[in-house]
């Protein structure tokens, strides 16, 4: 492939500004290079190239003479320091000066070359070009990098928002009170939970944990939340549920994404809870005085195994709720949560949390454990945290 170095990859010829206070430099440079198919902008000193990069702020380049008068290059080249936009174009310097002092304070100050005149006949034809070349296109390349950061920044702030939309509220149902706690750990999260009520009246909760983060675990957290409810209206047992969704995920999702998974059906007219685990953490069930047990199931994860596989079997709970107790659902990144020290909260102390605050409603223990998370690690949680808690 053939490029004109010129114009780069984006197909707009490169500007270069040509910064001398004697047009006769000036003109040498230009004819010079104008066989490279640039695009010039010329000024005598420093203040009038500030003038010029005001109005162009698209130049690709700037050849910069440093004795000049109204502003000369040291203060034009401090100026672009103090300036980030300006500093991302690149400056060589094209001086008489050629003592050491002059060159190691042009150099410390992050330009990109420096030529001494007048310029010899293989400086003109062939290193300052190439030099130029160089420049330019690591300018541009920068600059395209930047630009597209940006675009991505703004779409995962678009994907986070979007999944914000899609959590659950905080809300009475009936029979019980829920809240929920959701922190990211990269702005878009795997994790997925919710809770909906079934036909009949019962209710659906989920908490699911999508391995890695970042989009693509958003991406099949989404799968799930369109897949959960519907599922989940149609067969009764959360068991037969997960054995469709692992089919989907086989299916739909890489060979290396897996799923944890907390799935459960509560019908209020008997209180009752039936549930079965997919590889997830042991919901913590909390009693009227206080008193912390498990929900433990030992079962694989989903997306790993067929369903004709002998590892895969799932099998549904029945735990009977009375009045008075709490249900505590996570992933893993909330016991996972490091402290000062770097130990992780572990489920003991997550059980001693919940004893200590056990007089709290579901919405302040919500409260409570984000400023629990907030004091292990602040804002770099290793992994996303997902938690609903129920009060019966």
């Amino acid at each position: 492939m053939n490029h004109n170095w010129s114009q780069g990859a984006w197909g707009q010829p490169a500007s270069i500004l040509v910064v001398d206070d004697s047009r006769l430099n000036r003109n040498l440079l230009t004819e010079s290079l104008s066989q490279e198919g640039y695009r010039f902008l010329e000024a005598s000193h420093g203040q009038e190239a500030l003038e010029i990069l005001s109005r162009h702020p698209e130049v690709d380049l700037i050849l910069l003479d440093l004795m000049m008068p109204v502003m000369d290059g040291f203060t034009f080249l401090q100026w672009r320091m103090d300036n980030p936009e300006a500093r991302g174009i690149p400056v060589i310097v094209n001086s008489s000066l050629d003592d050491v002092e002059s060159l190691t304070k042009v150099l410390a100050m992050d330009c990109y070359g420096y030529f001494v005149k007048p310029l010899s006949e293989v400086d003109l034809k062939l290193v300052l070009p190439l030099k130029i070349r160089n420049a330019v296109n690591s300018k541009r390349m920068m600059a395209d990098l930047r630009t597209k950061n940006r675009i991505m920044a703004y779409e995962l702030e678009l994907a986070a928002r979007y999944q914000q939309f899609l959590l659950p509220k905080q809300k009475e149902l009936p029979g019980l009170k829920a809240a929920w706690l959701f922190k990211p750990c990269r702005g878009v999260g795997g994790d997925y939970f919710d809770f909906f009520e079934l036909p009949g009246g019962d209710l659906g909760l989920v908490v699911a944990d999508v391995s890695s983060h970042g989009v693509a675990s958003a991406m099949t957290a989404s799968i799930l939340k369109a897949l959960v409810p519907r599922y989940l209206g149609s067969h009764y047992s959360p068991a037969r549920v997960l054995e469709l969704l692992n089919e989907d995920l086989l299916r739909l999702t890489p060979e290396d994404v897996f799923v944890t998974t907390f799935l459960g059906r509560y019908t209020p007219r008997n209180n009752t809870l039936c549930w079965c685990l997919a590889g997830h953490p042991s919901p913590l069930l909390q009693n009227q005085v206080g008193e912390v047990t498990t929900l433990e199931q030992s079962s694989p994860f989903l997306g790993v195994f067929s369903n004709d596989h002998a590892l895969l079997q799932y099998c549904d709970r029945q735990s009977k709720l009375t009045g008075g107790q709490r249900l505590v659902i996570y992933t893993d990144g909330l016991v996972d949560a490091p402290n000062a020290q770097g130990e992780p909260m572990g489920t003991e102390r997550l059980k001693q949390l919940l004893e200590q605050h056990r007089a709290l409603a579901a919405s302040q223990l919500a409260r409570q454990l984000a400023v629990e998370l907030g004091q292990c690690d602040g804002d770099h949680l290793p992994d996303d945290v997902a938690v609903i808690i129920m009060d019966f």
